[in-house]
């Protein structure tokens, strides 16, 4: 089956709790993906020069990029609301954006995979000359960087390989993507349905109304059982709300702009494993890579250790990566038993892999997973 190169980088972490299990050298698994570039792309009445409905359209590549995300802008007057930007992408993506609907501040477009793009400006109505668009901005994925946070041989294992039981693969359904900004950077995460359009990640992923903004969470991005590699919906983190957040568990709860579970299914967070016993599973999007498995050599380790807070925490020697931050952790009956969050580069003190525990989250939410969670994070 087609494999992509392991493309890991991870930030460093807060420091964790301490206590007499603390080990120096964490590292939080979210993953500086690629570059932000300023670009120059004016779209006004002079370039507007093509045959109604479409006077103007281009492309952009970026050789040897997984995939782009364009920044848009408008200045002046704002465009007919019948107006939109088409960007069509590689694997059939088709996205319309209204432009009526973009600003002065701007907005990202969804993310278009193999660094590459047609771009065409569709207005069936006259637009205003003094109307602009600009594309300021360029994010693309860019890092090549050697694994790390795996035990021994990488077995991380994409999610429809043949080598994967049935039962494991199905539990990867409600698995995202996240592609995001933070400090300038182009970023990515972990993410999972905890309801219909609910999702949960890590506090160190999506934890501001910036990073919100910025988010999309694509599904079903993984190769397929022939090895052709599939992407469905980008959906869209809505206003952000501080009472979706817990620092102390590194958790995170978005309320989406779609409703993907029907689709998708949803993680039940009222049938909950043991994370202190036995074989454990590990769905994720290490780096920018689809969707992959860590199933081999995958187990429980210490229990009720420190991570951000006293207890939070176990130790798993799954396979894991940077991207990995905000991946679900199931046993092998298929029940959440935590949410991944800490890795290890080898050579350091540190040398396991750590998850929040998934009832001390249970315990957190609402008994309504659909609804806000109970609590508002510490200060």
């Amino acid at each position: 089956m087609t494999r992509l190169p392991l493309l890991l980088l991870a930030l460093a972490g807060p420091a964790i709790a301490q206590d007499d299990s603390a080990r120096p050298g964490p590292v939080l698994e979210a993953y500086v993906d690629g570059l932000i570039e300023a670009r120059d792309i004016r779209i006004g009445a002079a370039e507007r020069t093509g045959p109604s409905p479409v006077p103007w359209s281009d492309e952009i590549s970026v050789p040897g990029s997984d995939y782009i995300r364009l920044h848009l802008r408008v200045e002046g007057p704002p465009f007919p609301p019948d107006a939109t930007l088409r960007l069509l992408g590689a694997l059939d993506q088709d996205v319309a954006i209204p432009l009526d609907r973009v600003g002065p501040d701007g907005m990202w477009s969804d993310l278009m995979p193999f660094g590459r793009a047609r771009i065409a400006l569709v207005a069936p109505t006259p637009i205003d000359p003094q109307s602009t668009l600009f594309i300021d901005q360029l994010m693309m994925q860019s890092t090549k960087i050697t694994p790390y946070s795996v035990h021994g041989i990488n077995q991380l294992t994409p999610i429809n390989d043949a080598a994967v039981p049935a039962d494991l693969r199905a539990l990867g359904a409600p698995v995202a993507f996240l592609s995001f900004i933070e400090g300038g950077f182009a970023r990515t995460c972990s993410g999972f349905l905890i309801g219909p359009d609910r999702l949960m990640t890590n506090e160190h992923c999506i934890n501001s109304a910036a990073t919100c903004a910025s988010m999309t969470a694509v599904f079903g991005y993984e190769f397929d059982t022939e090895g052709r590699l599939g992407m469905g919906p980008q959906l869209r983190c809505r206003d952000f709300e501080a009472a979706q957040v817990n620092v102390t568990l590194d958790a995170s709860v978005v309320t989406l702009t779609g409703a993907p579970g029907p689709e998708y299914g949803q993680v039940d967070l009222a049938m909950l494993g043991d994370a202190a016993d036995g074989p454990m599973v590990v769905i994720q999007h290490p780096g920018p890579q689809p969707k992959q498995i860590s199933f081999l050599d995958c187990d429980a380790g210490e229990t009720r250790i420190a991570g951000r807070g006293p207890e939070t925490d176990f130790t798993h020697t799954c396979d894991t990566a940077g991207g990995s931050s905000g991946a679900p952790i199931f046993d092998v009956s298929g029940r959440l038993v935590g949410l991944h969050h800490f890795g290890f580069q080898d050579g350091e003190a540190w040398d396991s892999n750590r998850g929040v525990h998934a009832d001390r989250i249970q315990d957190w939410l609402s008994p309504d997973t659909t609804a806000y969670p109970a609590e508002t994070p510490p200060e």
